[in-house]
């Protein structure tokens, strides 16, 4: 029985491995494909368009104020100076994306945290679904050729380091040969 239980437990640790690429059993997306088109606005009132992220190396992150493991994620990126560094690399674009809530309320939660993020609004969950159905935070790294290179769903400090890893390595010297 515990070898069972034993077989069980790996086949799903690599299972959700596999998943963590790929977005999970609610993406829509995953790794190799190419961003879908979108346009959005910010929480600064500028617009965006997903045509415009070619050239950089970009976190999209879906997410939403209410969302607890969302609020810790943000707190982590915050606080990495890893992440701080890669905002101040001209060829790195975060992209927050907030479901299914008004600019009003994301432009305050962000003061009230301090956070020197912009956010784009997507209120009416247009933009989330496509890439997935269900689940956030959702983080997306999407190449300067507008491939998507990595699509993960959770929150944990771990999947996140490896994000920021993820970005630091397509940002490196020999990945831009």
């Amino acid at each position: 029985m515990k070898r069972l239980l034993a077989i069980i437990v790996a086949v799903l640790c690599v299972s959700a491995a596999a998943h963590a690429q790929d977005g999970g059993p609610f993406a829509f997306v995953g790794a190799g494909d190419k961003l879908p088109e979108f346009r959005a606005t910010l929480t600064n009132g500028a617009t965006i368009e997903s045509s415009s992220l070619e050239g950089r190396v970009t976190l999209i992150t879906l997410w939403a104020s209410w969302c607890p493991s969302c609020r810790k994620e943000f707190k982590h990126l915050a606080a990495s100076q890893e992440f701080g560094a890669l905002l101040q690399n001209d060829r790195f674009c975060f992209l927050p994306i907030s479901r299914e809530e008004q600019s009003a309320t994301v432009v305050a939660w962000l003061k009230k945290m301090d956070y020197p993020f912009i956010s784009a609004i997507d209120s009416d969950r247009s933009i989330y679904n496509l890439f997935a159905s269900e689940e956030i935070p959702r983080n997306i790294i999407v190449g300067p050729d507008g491939t998507i290179l990595y699509h993960s769903s959770g929150g944990s400090k771990k999947e996140l380091q490896r994000v920021i890893e993820l970005c630091q390595e397509q940002l490196a010297p020999q990945a831009q040969q």
